[in-house]
């Protein structure tokens, strides 16, 4: 995408070629029989920002710009410009590297792989360790190649609560250091596995996906035998990394329709539900955040840099001196480089919520095979670094209140969030991963047909998890109910509470096996006069709608259970239930005395008997059961219920 070229190599290819205004060159001599050129444009700098309209800016530096343009740019540009232009050698063009079909050869280094090599490569991964890795095809180019990654997990192919996580590279056909090493690092991820705990933690956590080359026509542009002559567009002379739709120019930043392999890879991140990936380029060394096509900043700007230092300083630990320290020691925000204009990286972030980053990952393009291991050694932990922040944050489930299930539901964090900078829960399992700078939160949830909710004061750390799970509302009724028994012996009665959420303003019971067996009352009294095990169901509605509760074999009726009218006396209840709370209470022996009791035991009214037969009156008790608790002279008692209609 960016590049930096050192000022011998602009020297030297500067001098290989003329120098004149864009006015006094023929398109069709300039071009020959290639699909694209590259080329300098002297003390350009100043236009970078309308350049960018025209051309696939690659560098600006030292007042110059640097760039690549198919035929159709070259004429909007020499139509609009008159600058002093410089043909330079591509990248692709310089050197010749090292082939093999051998798949153990390139795992060895100092190789590039033949493209049948390089799928030889990958389904050997599959193949090799089944339960861990699969292949799956994300596409095909325009010359019919195939765009595949490489998918690592402890159960592969089962969506889990977990980050997806992206790791691509080569978007530009002739940057292929990082399309090397991303094999190696599929290699090192599943050859390590069981024997590292640090591998461990990211496969048996994460969802990985490895795509190492995403522009295959461009990388074999000479051939399937050879990366020598790579492009850095596609088979149609598109950039497909100015070929996204753009947060601020639009569908179609370029002017051309979306490539197969556009179209592909928007596709492919619709399926999924990535966290964070990054995208690996060549032609500098520098880890470039969002955003590049607009100046503002982005919400995530302090942990872009957290995330972006990390990675350079852990390279300043593992290579020599020099090496990715261009800008700002070695990271960059997109936009303060120069702008671009439909990239991949801001189409991730913006139209995908996933946090993607640019990382350039060598000076030279096509590097030489031999220099490839250095850059591992250079760059592997900080590959485990970076995906390991996919797994930091705030992370959880979103549900329905009601029936528990998974929803899908947007995540935004109060007076922070802007640019589509919130994330989404993922189905089917409802989990979120919000990646995010340590600090203290409000976050608020946000569904379709649901009550927004708000969590506050969420504390966030650097290199750990805040779990937050959330239960979301739908306005419709929460059914919930309770039952003064469970178990009782047959003949006695139960009363049923409804303890609905929702402000519900009807109500249906349906009672398995109970008289009556349908009620609409909001507390109703139920008797049970055969032994069994029944259901009860309560639909409740109000105004947004209504919701049902089912409560499988919630009532047992067992012969010799429950509270029965003791035989202490005789003891005899009636009218009972009674309809105005009056008692008529008869024993065989003299009464004392007695108590009256709510369901949980407290006391609620006492007081003397005498003789065999008493008055109960309990008038202005809300309707109910209560325990009846009765002594006699002899200091024994007896306990029913009384139910108050």
């Amino acid at each position: 995408m960016k590049n930096l070229i050192s000022g011998l190599l602009i020297l030297f290819t500067g001098l290989s070629f003329a120098q004149k205004p864009l006015s006094q060159y023929n398109t069709h001599e300039l071009f020959g029989h290639k699909g694209e050129i590259y080329f300098m444009l002297k003390g350009a700098a100043g236009e970078v920002h309308e350049l960018t309209k025209f051309i696939s800016i690659d560098n600006v530096a030292n007042g110059n710009v640097y760039a690549y343009a198919s035929i159709k740019e070259f004429e909007e540009l020499k139509a609009k410009y008159d600058f002093i232009f410089i043909k330079l050698l591509k990248p692709g063009e310089i050197g010749t590297q090292l082939m093999t079909d051998s798949p153990r050869q390139v795992l060895d280094w100092n190789y590039y792989p033949t493209y049948p090599a390089y799928l030889q490569i990958m389904q050997d991964f599959a193949t090799n360790f089944p339960e861990i890795c699969k292949i799956d095809t994300i596409g095909t180019t325009v010359e019919g190649r195939l765009l595949i990654a490489a998918r690592i997990s402890d159960n592969v192919g089962i969506d889990e609560d977990e980050p997806e996580f992206l790791y691509t590279s080569s978007i530009h056909g002739d940057e292929t250091t990082g399309y090397i090493l991303m094999l190696h690092l599929i290699d090192y991820l599943l050859q390590n596995y069981e024997s590292n705990d640090r591998i461990n933690n990211l496969i048996n956590n994460m969802d990985i996906w490895i795509n190492p080359l995403a522009n295959p026509d461009g990388t074999y542009a000479s051939g399937n035998n050879s990366v020598n002559g790579a492009t850095r567009y596609n088979a149609n002379y598109v950039d497909m990394n100015r070929n996204y739709p753009d947060p601020e120019d639009g569908q179609h930043p370029d002017g051309n329709p979306w490539q197969p392999e556009t179209v592909a890879f928007m596709n492919f991140a619709e399926q999924r539900d990535f966290v964070m990936s990054a995208n690996f380029h060549g032609g500098a060394e520098v880890v470039n955040y969002p955003w590049d096509t607009w100046s503002r900043l982005s919400a995530d700007d302090n942990w872009w840099q957290f995330v972006s230092r990390q990675y350079a300083d852990t390279v300043h630990e593992n290579a020599p001196f020099g090496y990715m320290n261009y800008l700002n020691n070695g990271i960059t925000n997109g936009y303060a480089w120069y702008e671009v204009a439909g990239g991949r990286q801001d189409y991730m972030n913006y139209f995908q919520q996933c946090r993607e980053v640019t990382i350039e990952i060598s000076d030279t393009k096509l590097l030489p095979a031999n220099q490839l291991i250095n850059h591992w050694n250079y760059n592997y932990r900080s590959f485990l670094n970076y995906m390991e922040q996919a797994n930091y944050g705030v992370r959880g489930i979103v549900t329905d209140t009601i029936t528990g299930e998974p929803i899908y539901a947007q995540v935004f964090i109060n007076s922070h969030d802007v640019d589509s900078t919130m994330v989404f829960s993922s189905l089917p399992v409802g989990d979120y991963h919000r990646p995010i700078k340590a600090g203290t939160y409000n976050i608020t949830y946000f569904a379709d047909g649901y009550s927004p909710k708000t969590r506050k004061n969420v504390v966030v750390n650097d290199y750990s998890i805040t779990f937050i799970n959330v239960q979301l509302w739908n306005g419709n009724p929460i059914p919930q109910f309770t039952s003064s028994d469970t178990l009782i012996a047959p003949g006695h009665t139960i009363q049923f509470f409804d303890n609905s959420a929702g402000s519900p303003n009807s109500r249906l019971w349906t009672f398995e096996g109970g008289t009556p067996a349908n009620s609409t009352d909001i507390n109703p009294i139920i008797t049970y006069n055969q032994v069994g095990d029944y259901n009860v169901t309560l639909n409740v509605t109000n105004i947004i709608g209504n919701s049902t509760l089912v409560k499988e074999d919630y009532i047992s009726v067992q012969e010799g259970v429950g509270v029965n009218n003791l035989t202490v006396g005789e003891l005899k209840v009636f009218p009972n239930p009674s309809k105005d709370g009056i008692f008529t209470i008869s024993s065989a022996v003299e009464m004392r005395g007695f108590e009256v009791c709510d369901l949980t035991g407290k006391l609620l009214m006492h007081g003397k008997l005498t003789g065999k037969r008493n008055d109960l009156n309990l008038k202005g008790f809300t309707p109910g059961i209560y325990l009846l608790k009765l002594y006699d002279n002899s200091n024994g008692f007896s306990v029913d219920k009384l139910v108050i209609q």
